[in-house]
């Protein structure tokens, strides 16, 4: 990440005047350097307190630091550090060894960097280690209350690494996630498989179906699967098991790939887990299709309650009575931008009722407020907006329609929620909200140096007529210290995606603040492809990649360079990755107005990229076929910056 950075800004700076910036300005260093929560904020039983895990990079140490904090909801100034990096190893006596350990691996272990933080009980905090040299992962947890907490304690040790830890109150039920070969029948028996594999003379792989390879990963016989075993938390904290780790869906799903992004979610009585994977014995590399599944903890076989042959399916959440389960779906098999609807699942009627069918935007996640109304977060407009549904009418009711929320849970016994709220210029952090009056109230503080001693730049929005008379929406953020009068470089960033957008939030990649604190006016805009805008905007980039989305770009330039004398049209550069370092790629065989650009993992030749990718429905689904029919290889090729090298001319720093 620094080299990354650092590096775009001297791609940037070649050839440049010097850039006047007064005063303490945004670094890639401070970037680097932010505080940052690792994994999901865990909510106390009660809605008073949180638990999560907090990082920090040290470029001077060369290492990262981790934190385990505890803090009450009601003050964001004092917490309780109860974990670190360097936090001792608190074995009970005598020490409960896994089916691996030996005393000398005992005492080796004397460091603990946590994860996972979950409440086993309203006093009772628990959080995962995982060993790097053995893989083994260990539930610990800590007792007290307040800002007194007890030292870490060893409940349980695996023999393999878990994730995606979750504790149900109701049934005393432990789930979680491992990764564990097909056919075998306990943790212990992968772990001595994992021993035999790694002690093979050869790493050959046979492969008769695709996926070989999904992004930078090769599939191997490990699948991630939920497990479960009963647990008993006394009121001390310490812990009696009740039987051993299961695994709770390999007799129904071994073959489909377990949707872990998407998690799993526990029934009110904790009797069952919804979950997401992909349909068993479908060809992945070309479908998208996957189901919403339901699973006793007891393992008892797991059923889908939508195999109907749709698209994806993610954010499946039990309603509080337990009668219901609202989930995600989208439409296409084949097409991964397609906007999800919201699904109602009735257990008594076993029937499924579309929800707000006819609103034209796509949630990413829901959660039930009460028995008739859902809570959705989308994005609208260059934000990742919060609203409210009623599930009998449709009727969508925003409740923040600025910035981005992230995450959400609902407090207990009130009407608020704890999301996870930012901006370009807000760091990510903790808040509450009101479903009724909208309230927002800022819970944890991360980074206060930001906005205060490190002064950030606020967006505006920008809209603009681009290809198709379409409105193209954008932002831009000015230098500090900025005057009018003065003339100013221009950053025009390209979004990745395609079909995503630049949504005022905070990033700790492609951050637009660290572009303006080097002097550039730093403009995004939304082209045909970015979502926000409507299914329609979103789908318009289909078989257009240096079409609509160019058009939209070089029109928004103009008038912006019209509407706002101040930039220098001889010091423009214009950066982006992924399909934004296509863009790079095009713009430069197109047009000789930017006089840098930076080209992140930009593709080059279309048809090269179909026959390297892994994902073969995402290039089939935008170039509309296969590059070896002949009239859908013109769409390959119409659209290929290979075809304009002869016209490249513009300095480029590629990164790749």
């Amino acid at each position: 990440m620094i080299a990354f950075s650092r590096s775009i800004l001297c791609g940037l700076l070649i050839g440049f005047p010097a850039i006047e910036v007064l005063g303490r300005s945004f670094t890639p260093e401070d970037l680097v350097q932010t505080n940052r929560f690792s994994g999901p904020v865990a909510l106390s039983l009660d809605g008073t307190g949180i638990a999560y895990i907090k990082t920090q990079y040290s470029i001077e140490a060369k290492q990262q630091s981790t934190q385990l904090v505890i803090q009450s909801i009601g003050d964001q100034h004092h917490s309780s550090v109860v974990v670190t990096d360097h936090t001792a190893d608190a074995r009970p006596n005598p020490p409960h060894k896994s089916a691996t350990d030996t005393d000398a691996d005992i005492g080796k272990r004397k460091h603990l960097k946590a994860s996972q933080p979950v409440w086993l009980g309203k006093d009772t905090l628990g959080f995962v280690t995982t060993d790097q040299a053995t893989h083994e992962s260990t539930l610990y947890s800590v007792h007290g209350s307040g800002r007194h907490w007890s030292k870490p304690h060893r409940m349980l040790t695996f023999p393999v690494p878990i994730s995606d830890v979750h504790f149900s109150q109701a049934s005393g039920v432990l789930a979680f996630t491992a990764e564990v070969y097909n056919g075998t029948n306990s943790l212990k028996d992968n772990a001595e498989l994992d021993i035999e594999n790694q002690e093979r003379a050869d790493s050959a792989q046979t492969y008769d179906e695709l996926w070989v390879r999904h992004w930078d990963t090769f599939v191997t016989p490990k699948l991630p699967q939920i497990h479960a075993m009963r647990l008993d938390v006394g009121r001390d904290g310490l812990l009696v098991r009740k039987n051993k780790a299961r695994n709770i869906i390999k007799d129904t799903v071994a073959d489909g790939r377990l949707e872990v992004a998407d998690s799993f979610t526990f029934s009110p009585d904790g009797r069952q887990v919804a979950f997401v994977a992909k349909q068993p014995g479908i060809d992945y590399a070309w479908r998208t299709t996957s189901y919403v599944y339901l699973a006793d903890v007891d393992g008892s076989a797991a059923v889908p309650i939508n195999d109907n042959g749709e698209g994806a399916s993610s954010s499946p959440v039990f309603s509080h009575d337990g009668t219901k389960l609202a989930y995600l779906q989208m439409k296409s098999p084949t097409y991964e931008a397609d906007r999800n609807q919201i699904k109602v699942y009735d257990f008594g009627s076993k029937s499924i009722v579309n929800v707000a069918s006819n609103w034209d935007r796509s949630p990413s996640s829901i959660l039930w407020f009460d028995e008739v109304t859902l809570l959705a977060t989308y994005d609208d407009w260059g934000r990742h907006k919060l609203a409210k549904i009623d599930i009998g009418t449709g009727a969508v009711t925003p409740i923040i329609e600025e910035h981005s929320v992230g995450s959400m849970q609902r407090i207990p016994n009130t009407d608020k929620l704890l999301i996870s709220y930012d901006a370009f210029d807000i760091p990510t952090d903790m808040y509450t909200v009101s479903i009724s009056s909208g309230a927002v109230e800022q819970v944890s503080n991360l980074n206060p140096q930001l906005g205060n001693e490190i002064p950030l730049s606020s967006p505006e929005d920008l809209a603009f007529v681009g290809a198709d008379n379409a409105t193209i929406h954008g932002f831009m953020l000015h230098p500090p210290n900025f005057d009018a009068q003065k003339k100013y470089p221009l950053a025009y960033v390209i979004h990745g995606g395609p079909q995503s957008s630049f949504s005022d939030s905070w990033s700790t990649r492609w951050n637009l603040n660290v572009f303006a604190a080097a002097g550039f006016v730093t403009v995004a805009m939304d082209f045909q492809g970015s979502t926000g805008y409507g299914q329609d905007f979103t789908d318009a980039i289909r078989n257009q990649w240096g079409g609509k989305p160019y058009e939209s770009l070089m029109l928004s330039l103009q008038q912006l360079l019209d509407a706002h004398l101040y930039i220098d049209r001889d010091r423009m550069v214009a950066l982006g990755a992924s399909y934004g370092g296509y863009m790079i790629n095009w713009l430069n065989g197109h047009t000789d107005v930017f006089k840098a650009f930076v080209n992140h993992d930009g593709l080059f030749s279309l048809v090269s990229a179909y026959y390297s990718t892994d994902e073969l429905y995402f290039t089939e689904t935008e170039n509309e076929g296969v590059p070896f029919d002949k009239e859908a290889r013109e769409n390959y090729e119409r659209w290929s910056p290979e075809r304009f090298v002869s016209e490249w001319k513009t300095p480029t720093l590629v990164i790749h």
